[in-house]
């Protein structure tokens, strides 16, 4: 018996003669019997006579489908570790069958990735591998037919890649029970005789070439991050410390955008919503938003890059392109308490 775990219906001790409906066909296993009869009259009335019943057994067909379900290239830091890319596996065959998975990287792309293990996600489409079950090659999950799993292969990115360096996997399912007969890639028709999945004994029958699905890793390896911090209050009382925060107080904010890994960050584009309670000072006709030292006023109806919505509270921002490495940007504005 090669089936350990199984994936979509509950094992039997007896096959059930008929046809049953799933993507393959009639089930492996079943036996297809029919048999031819003539009539014919004669004098003393009509004969039958019957031809002798011809069977056949229904072999095991086996296919399978596997489908990338990225919807483009994953995102990687690089170093990372368990970078991870997702697929569906269905076996499209008439009988319980498990799949052997492979991966092979390209000799042409950027960089090589580590293999790592292969995980069956849980149903949340989340990697967790302390939560998602290892996919053993050595024993992989038996899926009933039409059954599927949803596979996570991870790999570990090596360090000191540049932004956009790319890696291709090819990744293919096998059937386990080719893989035992030493067939690791069988061609179409390609036989395992007595190896079927049923009882009685079958051959398993390899329905289709072996075909591989390819999917990439892409270094994104940079990193753009905002501080926010109040760099004064003036009460302008006329007395005491001077810095109290109350209505009718400025106190002026520095935000602060920062750089880093590899490559460039793009179109970079920072929002800050003030609360009901702060509005910019002098507003949107005459306020000033200073960016990188330089003013620029706060009326969207010009072009420097830098607005104030009165209605909304919301200070905009656009840095255009920033390569990683260049000096931080500090954006500085004063605001009034309501």
């Amino acid at each position: 018996m090669k089936q350990l775990v199984k994936i979509g219906g509950l094992l039997s001790g007896m096959m059930m003669l008929s046809t049953l409906s799933h993507g393959a066909g009639t089930s492996a296993g079943v036996s297809i019997e029919n048999q031819a009869s003539v009539t014919y009259q004669t004098a003393s009335g009509g004969v039958t006579n019957d031809s002798a019943i011809v069977a056949f057994t229904v072999q095991e067909l086996i296919r399978s489908t596997l489908v990338k379900l990225d919807a483009s290239s994953v995102s990687v830091s690089s170093p990372q570790t368990e970078a991870a890319m997702k697929f569906r596996l269905q076996n499209d065959g008439n009988g319980d069958e498990g799949f052997v998975i492979n991966v092979s990287q390209d000799s042409g792309d950027d960089f090589d990735v580590t293999v790592g293990s292969y995980y069956i996600d849980d149903g949340d489409g989340v990697l967790n591998t302390a939560l998602d079950t290892l996919y053993d090659n050595n024993n992989p999950p038996v899926l009933a037919p039409d059954a599927s799993l949803v596979l996570w292969v991870t790999a570990d990115i090596p360090g000191s890649l540049s932004d956009a360096d790319l890696a291709n996997l090819n990744v293919s399912a096998v059937s386990r029970t080719f893989v035992a007969d030493g067939q690791t890639d069988p061609a179409a028709g390609a036989v395992v005789n007595g190896a079927g999945s049923s009882s009685p004994t079958t051959d398993a029958v390899n329905a289709e070439a072996i075909t591989s699905v390819t999917s990439s890793f892409v270094v994104t390896d940079i990193d753009v991050a905002i501080s926010k911090a109040i760099s004064a209050t003036r009460d302008n009382l006329g007395g005491g410390a001077g810095n109290q925060a109350v209505p009718g107080a400025e106190v002026d904010y520095i935000l602060t955008v920062t750089v880093t890994g590899t490559g460039t960050a793009n179109d970079v584009e920072v929002t800050d919503d003030l609360p009901i309670q702060l509005q910019l000072k002098d507003g949107t006709s005459s306020g000033v938003i200073t960016v990188g030292g330089v003013d620029r006023t706060a009326s969207g109806a010009d072009s420097d890059g830098a607005s104030y919505d009165a209605n909304t509270g919301l200070i905009t921002v656009e840095l255009g392109n920033i390569n990683a490495g260049d000096p931080s940007i500090d954006i500085e504005f004063t605001t009034v308490i309501q």
